[in-house]
């Protein structure tokens, strides 16, 4: 039942991609199942140029990038995040952190992925 329910959820990514992530717009959805990188405020779409595999990407306009596939060994989706925040000076680097660990748990809640 685990394969299903995680094919279920891949699907259902598809068709329904987050429309903002910590605030940010999400501005464009690569999809390396079906090669395609779809960028939503025009509706282009382009191909990736790369070998197909079960993952997508979200990528907000603050320049944030969420990955999802599902495990090799698992019956789950893993999730990566890449989140940006400007860092002024070394002196910054605490709060930055701070900030960015902030942003990839209310990505969390958003998506509801505990």
């Amino acid at each position: 039942r685990g394969a299903e329910e995680i094919k279920e959820m891949m699907a259902e990514l598809r068709k329904n991609p987050p429309a903002t992530l910590a605030g940010s717009p999400v501005v464009e959805v690569r999809d390396y199942d079906n090669g395609k990188i779809t960028h939503l405020r025009t509706g282009k779409e382009e191909s990736t140029g790369v070998e197909s595999s079960n993952v997508l990407q979200f990528i907000t306009e603050a320049g944030d990038k969420i990955s999802a596939r599902p495990s090799g060994t698992e019956p789950k989706i893993k999730f990566y995040f890449s989140v940006k925040e400007p860092l002024a000076s070394v002196a910054d680097f605490e709060p930055t952190q701070k900030r960015a660990h902030e942003k990839i748990q209310r990505i969390i809640d958003e998506m509801k992925l505990k």
